[in-house]
């Protein structure tokens, strides 16, 4: 055997190796959530550089020092791995449900478990006991395995994932300065639902003191299910029916017609803060992601990120048995000190309200960042979106604030657990307008506080099964909060049945600021309540991967003419069809 004989099929074979476990794994992880850090690529992979060296250092130290049959055995062995690992992360790739405190089923996943065992052993087995024929071979598996993971990451990149992070840098501090003059706080309060609302009150009568000068739209209708073509909804009035592809509606619906561009074009002052997907389409107005908002947390920012990345990569690619190691009790493998560990927990822990969700925690920071640095300092009008995630799932939070313990969270279900954490993240809201009474601008400030869509939990006694049997969705989907406070209004709650729909906001802010803007709609306050009013809504099923489809799921459109939760109310389905106008 010659020297180029005793090192070339061990160094292909680690080659393939490393490719597949240090770069191709963490890339991929990295394209399906980009979104929730900040940290390039390259500094995620350079985190494992002392792991790398170790696993390099390791097979120079067998291919010196061990024997023939030795090395042939190790380059077996790593070729085997290569390959599990490439199908366990990108063939064997099953559905865990969130990361987000949630308890994992893990018994659902028991036979597939087994069998993933049993692949891994058999698989390792045949490697060790054909070590002579790999070696052989090992040049060419080598390259197919790593042309493989090329064409793996190349296909997620043609289906619209990207390896673009969220914003690091967030705003300036201009971002926490009002005028003293006029204002306009929309604030979206994501997977708050109308029916919550109701529960809330009827707990506790003094909401109805708290919200001073608010109306609650009781009937207000949300434009679709889910949160992607929610939010420009609400920022634009202008809605999709599926017949053009979902990034041609953002765009349309956002760069030049939305509520941002067109107050700054009319000398406000503007601030938009949501998730990271719509900024590309706000690029020409103050606009940051809220995950953003994370980098004022002490610990370094970057640990954090690799510290993501590398666990969720360890979970996807590792056989069934290992992944309940891997994230076991709400708790990740990996963890980088006391202070990124406990960011990561969803229950009570050392330090104070470390929330499950990166958006969530960041919720908490922005919010800090208003009671601490507002003020009416700004000589411009001002108008400030705000994407808020704390009333959405999980739910890790009692109503007074206060983070569940483990076993507290465990006793209660969802339906029990949605409405005590509504209840807190509202707070947090009324908090920030408690600053706003301080500052004395309170009453020159329209504060519209909304959901983007309804609850996916079934809140109203036999609604689902009424819905279901005649063919629609249940109205708990489509009803989301609705509360609005007009300029200088005072006075206890108000509750309106108009029938208004979240796509009314734009109308609503551009007349109270005074800006006469097209905007599709009817301000709020002058829908009557008795009149009859047609509205659309649409409806569809989501899944994760829609965020990255090139059109939104297969949708169907409901007419709605009267009161939401009454069934004689919604009309007949109409389903669209992807890629064509419903108007033809």
């Amino acid at each position: 055997m010659t020297r180029r004989d005793g090192w070339l099929p061990l160094a292909a074979a680690t080659f393939a190796f490393m490719t597949g476990a240090f770069y191709a794994a963490p890339a991929t992880v990295y394209l399906f959530n980009a979104s929730e850090v900040t940290t390039p690529l390259g500094a995620v992979i350079g985190a494992s550089w002392p792991l790398q060296a170790g696993v390099l250092a390791f097979v120079a130290i067998v291919g010196v020092l061990g024997r023939a049959r030795g090395r042939m055995i190790l380059a077996a062995v790593l070729l085997a791995l290569a390959a599990l690992l490439y199908v366990q992360g990108n063939v064997l790739v099953r559905d865990y449900g969130k990361f987000d405190g949630s308890d994992i089923a893990w018994s659902r996943h028991r036979l597939a478990g087994a069998l993933e065992v049993a692949a891994w052993l058999g698989v390792l087995a045949a490697a060790v006991a054909m070590h002579r024929r790999l070696w052989k071979a090992a040049t060419a598996v080598s390259l197919a395995l790593v042309v493989l993971c090329g064409v793996s990451l190349g296909g997620h990149l043609l289906a619209g994932r990207t390896f673009a992070h969220a914003t690091a840098s967030g705003l300036d501090d201009r971002f926490t300065q009002f005028s003293p003059e006029r204002n306009a706080l929309v604030i979206v309060l994501d997977a708050f639902a109308s029916p919550v609302f109701e529960q809330m009150l009827a707990d506790d009568p003094q909401w109805r003191t708290r919200l001073d000068g608010f109306t609650w739209y009781r009937d207000a209708l949300a434009a679709y299910p889910t949160t992607l073509p929610s939010i420009p909804a609400i920022l634009s009035g202008r809605t999709t029916d599926n017949a053009q592809p979902v990034k041609a509606f953002l765009r349309e619906s956002l760069s030049q017609a939305s509520l941002p561009v067109v107050l700054q074009q009319h000398g406000f002052a503007t601030t938009t803060i949501t998730e990271p997907i719509y900024g590309e389409y706000l690029a020409n107005v103050p606009c940051a992601s809220t995950v953003s908002f994370l980098d004022a947390l002490p610990q370094n920012r970057s640990r954090r990120d690799a510290l993501l990345v590398w666990n969720v990569a360890l979970f996807r690619y590792a056989p069934h048995h290992l992944k309940m190691r891997v994230y076991r009790d709400q708790r990740w493998l990996l963890r980088g000190g006391e202070a990124s560990s406990s960011a990561s927990l969803p229950y009570a822990a050392a330090e104070p309200w470390c929330a499950p969700s990166p958006n969530q925690q960041a919720g908490r920071i922005l919010q800090q960042q208003l009671l601490a640095k507002a003020t009416a300092g700004s000589p411009r009008p001002t108008f400030k979106f705000l994407h808020f995630f704390t009333t959405h799932m999980p739910y890790f939070l009692a109503a007074d604030g206060t983070q569940l313990t483990q076993q507290q969270s465990q006793a209660m279900t969802e339906a029990q657990a949605v409405g005590p954490q509504s209840a807190a993240g509202l707070d947090q809201v009324l908090e920030i307008l408690d600053r706003l009474e301080a500052l004395g601008i309170r009453d020159e400030t329209l504060v519209i506080l909304t959901g983007d869509h309804g609850s996916h939990l079934e809140l109203i006694p036999g609604a689902a099964e009424a819905a279901a049997a005649a063919g629609r969705p249940s109205p708990t989907r489509m009803l989301p909060l609705l509360l609005v406070r007009p300029l200088k209004a005072t006075g206890t709650l108000k509750v309106s049945e108009a029938p208004v729909s979240l796509t009314d906001i734009p109308a609503t802010v551009a007349q109270a600021m005074g800006v006469a803007a097209p905007f599709p709609g009817v301000a709020l306050g002058d829908v009557p309540e008795a009149a009859p009013r047609l509205r659309t809504c649409y409806d569809y099923t989501w899944m994760h991967d829609y965020w990255w489809e090139e059109y939104l799921p297969p949708m169907t459109a409901f007419e709605v003419n009267g009161a939401v939760r009454d069934p004689a109310s919604w009309g007949e389905g109409s389903l669209l069809t992807t890629g064509v106008s419903s108007t033809k």
